[in-house]
């Protein structure tokens, strides 16, 4: 984060992973240009410079207008999905993001020459409006956009007598990289909107899209481990076009592929294991569920995705197992430090939904459900093999009711006694008795709890197992 000696609030909020707010302010001693000018020790050209200024404002600023359009798929309405701008507490607040929505497709050919990235057009400011507001508000702008990989989260405020507060936004690529990069975001876009079935329903647009991001992204641990927050893994390009991504590269492409197919999808900031986290909530059917992508997607040297689906659609009780959410922005404070930092260390988040319901849980949809140890669940649980089998699906789950042990699920379904095959040998040869789909030729039985990094006590799926099939 770079300090200001003119007037200017430059805020940061650094990696997701280590997240911590910090709002910095740096006042000079009038608030002016030309003070700033004098403070910095600059040259008696460069101060008059500052006094031209502040008495008759900054030259207007050549910008490039960016005209960007996401890929769609046929038979299916994109949503303008603006949570964040309706979370807004009023008209002043919504304003100001409009002017800012629009400044953030201006790019200037001029670079910032302290930190030589590209300047965005300047956001002329309410004086009445007060500096946590506006943080609010450009924090709203990036949340509703997550196409616009090109802003960064740092800005400034800076001030002379004749423009008063104006935002500086910033760019670290140029008008042509921001388009190079951006066609490469639609072919990837457009790679995974083709997957997408006709007349699919929401849950079915989900998982596709939940699959092929768990599928094509790595998670960049040299990028989380770094404080770099302008890395392209934070952002779409490192999750659609690298196919490396942190947390918030996940849940950005997450909101913004779902929105493209007119699902309503919002980014969501919280903890967990101690550390920052992002990740989604979507709406399935009228209902709202917690989506951690980031979570569902395994360390690439596990050989085997038991966990694929333990952070699919969830509710507000279960995400907060292990995740913590951050608080609404109405119940933002900041301080002033003894440096003159303002600086929060709590994460926020703009309106979220109430989530309750576990109608379109994945394992609660497809998983077989074990009440009782008898016929009728070896049954279902033969069924569901069969149902894999067509495709040579690798998974298959299992969920035990609540009120049988571990250990009797386990002895039930793995242990054989004496000739009498376990439950679940003798559901898989049931199942390739059928001859419907491929043959199954060996299994290996997963308890979830012991297979996602958790603890019991920090899992969500205590009762959950995984049969992995192996085909002939």
């Amino acid at each position: 984060m770079k300090n200001m000696k003119r007037i200017s609030k430059g805020i940061c909020m650094s990696r997701i992973l280590a997240m911590t707010l910090c709002v910095s302010v740096v006042l000079s001693m009038s608030g002016c240009a030309t003070t700033s000018a004098i403070a910095d020790g600059k040259g008696f050209s460069q101060v008059i410079d500052a006094i031209k200024i502040d008495l008759f404002g900054s030259e207007e600023q050549e910008c490039r207008w960016l005209s960007l359009s996401l890929p769609v798929r046929s038979g299916f309405e994109p949503v303008n999905d603006k949570s964040a701008y309706n979370s807004l507490k009023d008209d002043a607040m919504r304003q100001v993001y409009e002017m800012i929505e629009e400044s953030i497709y201006q790019v200037s050919s001029e670079k910032d020459e302290e930190n030589g990235y590209y300047l965005l057009k300047y956001t002329r400011l309410p004086s009445e409006l007060e500096y946590d507001d506006i943080y609010i508000v450009k924090e709203a702008v990036i949340n509703d956009h997550p196409e616009a990989f090109w802003v960064m989260s740092s800005y400034d405020i800076q001030n002379n007598f004749h423009d008063g507060n104006y935002l500086v936004l910033y760019s670290k690529y140029s008008y042509d990289e921001i388009n190079a990069a951006f066609d490469e975001i639609n072919a990837a876009t457009e790679n995974i909107l083709a997957q997408i079935p006709d007349k699919a329903d929401e849950l079915q647009r989900e998982i596709i899209i939940h699959d092929a991001l768990v599928d094509e992204i790595s998670y960049d641990l040299e990028a989380a481990a770094s404080d770099d927050s302008t890395a392209d893994a934070f952002n779409i390009y490192g999750a659609l076009v690298n196919k490396k991504a942190v947390c918030s590269g996940y849940a950005y492409a997450a909101k913004m592929l779902l929105n493209r197919v007119g699902i309503e999808c919002r980014t969501v900031v919280g903890m967990s294991k101690n550390s920052g986290h992002m990740w989604n909530q979507v709406k399935i059917n009228d209902n709202w569920y917690h989506l951690d992508i980031t979570w569902d997607d395994p360390p690439p040297e596990k050989e085997v995705n038991y966990s694929r689906y333990n952070y699919f659609n969830l509710t507000d009780d279960m995400v907060q197992i292990n995740h913590k959410i951050g608080k609404n922005f109405s119940e933002m404070v900041c301080e002033y430090t003894d440096d003159g930092v303002y600086t929060t260390a709590e994460l926020y988040n703009f309106d979220l939904n109430e989530c309750n319901s576990v109608e379109e849980n994945y394992y609660e949809l497809y998983a077989a459900h074990v009440n009782n140890m008898n016929s009728s669940a070896m049954s279902d649980i033969t069924d569901k093999i069969v149902d894999a089998s067509k495709t040579k699906e690798e998974l298959v789950y299992i969920i035990f009711d609540q009120s049988i042990s571990n250990a009797d699920a386990e002895a039930w379904l793995a242990n054989n006694s004496g000739k009498k095959y376990s439950a679940l040998a003798q559901s898989v040869a049931n199942a390739n008795k059928y001859a419907i789909g491929a043959r199954v030729s060996k299994f290996t039985l997963a308890r979830m709890s012991s297979n996602d990094g958790s603890s019991d006590d920090e899992s969500i799926w205590t009762n959950l197992y995984a049969v992995r099939l192996i085909y002939a």
